[in-house]
């Protein structure tokens, strides 16, 4: 019975990172009817998008903190009931700033669900089928995402602009309804929770776990190129390879559901072949990561479809399906007493360059006058930091080698 409400875990998870995604991933369809209905230039419209984005940035600490203390029952499912109200109040707002604001508290109560999913999964799976499980859970943002771009452009075009709020109210409300009544804590946590050290003693912890920075870089760079990818794939495709907007569409669908897959492939094979040793499947990720971001220009010149669709799905798979093996690196790399607050930190920053990405990647076109040549300056990034990541992992494997060398060493000595 405990192994089957394991998995139920897993679903519940999903669940509700669907549902709060459904939220967040919504605005970006419903920025373009804000534009639409208020008439606002793409800077106003960009900022709709900035403003839901930011707003985790201020809360994923905090909730990463509460839960190693509380658990994550409650956190998760409030936080994300009180996204859905949060989302019900834009029905009434009808000025451009105070919509500004109610997103920055809707993006707050988001950090909730985006921070606890992971650490409940680590929990209730300490060892056996944990990337598979953690890349399950994280089926539940494309998921989310690809429901909000099709149920609200739906309810927009047959209602108006309020429903559309109301649709992501009720749908965030369920979610959290539903991990509040299926949610359990595991019994193991009850007793390894800390509530004796503050949270500025468990920030130095992790500031002082150097283990941890190379994976930091990896996710910054990591999260930059699938950013860039979200945002500007159909832009560079429409722009340097003259396809119509509906076909680069299209691709970026298909890149989607590469990455959707490759969630959860990748991080079943480091549960099956890589366990222990997550970072060297994570590398060979970005490394064909780096490939293929190459190889983008070439195939764009080969007029075949079926082509470039398995070109869209493999760069997808690995570009945007790497993001399960990075957080089950995290966790396995933290301690264990503070496992919600180095995830949380290392989202944080992930944050900080889902908002940056996009906009300093366009500035870098503009300078460049090319996408492509951009699109190399992003590759080159990702490349720098799996070799960061690689010679982390050296240095690691040395230092071991010589303390048990040491170890050895005094040990002799001890019997003569």
């Amino acid at each position: 019975m405990h192994t089957y409400y394991k998995w139920l875990i897993v679903l519940v998870a999903t669940l509700s990172q669907t549902a709060a995604t459904f939220v967040t991933y919504g605005m970006g369809p419903i920025a373009a009817f804000y534009q639409i209905e208020w008439n606002l230039t793409p800077l106003q419209t960009g900022f709709i998008v900035s403003a839901v984005n930011i707003g985790p940035m201020f809360s994923m600490l905090a909730f990463g903190y509460l839960m190693d203390k509380k658990g994550e029952k409650h956190i998760i499912g409030w936080g994300t009931i009180l996204l859905g109200l949060s989302a019900l109040t834009l029905v009434f707002v009808n000025d451009y700033i105070v919509l500004l604001l109610l997103l920055l508290l809707v993006g707050i109560w988001y950090g909730s669900a985006q921070t606890g999913g992971s650490t409940a999964i680590v929990k209730w799976f300490p060892n056996e089928h944990r990337g598979l499980a953690l890349g399950i859970r994280q089926t539940g943002i494309p998921i989310g995402g690809s429901l909000a771009s099709a149920v609200l452009s739906y309810t927009y075009y047959h209602f108006n602009l309020s429903s559309v709020h109301v649709v992501q109210g009720i749908v965030a409300i369920m979610g959290g309804l539903i991990f509040l009544l299926l949610y359990n804590e595991p019994e193991r946590t009850s007793g390894t929770r800390s509530t004796s050290v503050g949270f500025k003693e468990k920030m130095n912890v992790i500031k002082n776990n150097k283990e941890l920075y190379p994976m930091y870089i990896v996710g910054v760079v990591m999260m930059s190129l699938q950013m860039i990818i979200i945002a500007h794939f159909m832009s560079y495709l429409h722009n340097e390879g003259s396809y119509s907007l509906t076909e680069a569409g299209k691709y970026l669908s298909v890149i989607l559901i590469g990455g959707m897959v490759g969630r959860v492939v990748i991080a079943w094979a480091s549960d099956q072949f890589f366990e222990g040793i997550r970072e060297r499947l994570l590398l060979i990720v970005m490394t064909v990561t780096v490939i293929l971001t190459v190889m983008l220009p070439l195939i764009m010149t080969v007029e075949m479809e079926i082509l470039m669709l398995l070109f869209c799905f493999l760069l997808g798979f690995v570009a945007i399906g790497w993001y399960s093996i990075f957080i089950a690196c995290i966790t396995e790399q933290s301690d264990s007493r503070f496992i919600g607050l180095t995830v949380s930190s290392a989202l944080t920053l992930n944050q900080l360059f889902i908002v940056i990405a996009p906009s300093l990647f366009g500035l870098v076109v503009n300078l460049l006058n090319s996408y492509q040549q951009a699109l190399y300056w992003a590759g080159i990034s990702v490349a720098l930091g799996a070799i960061n990541l690689y010679r982390a992992k050296i240095k690691k494997r040395m230092d071991h080698r010589i303390t048990t060398k040491f170890d050895q060493i005094n040990t002799n000595n001890l019997d003569k």
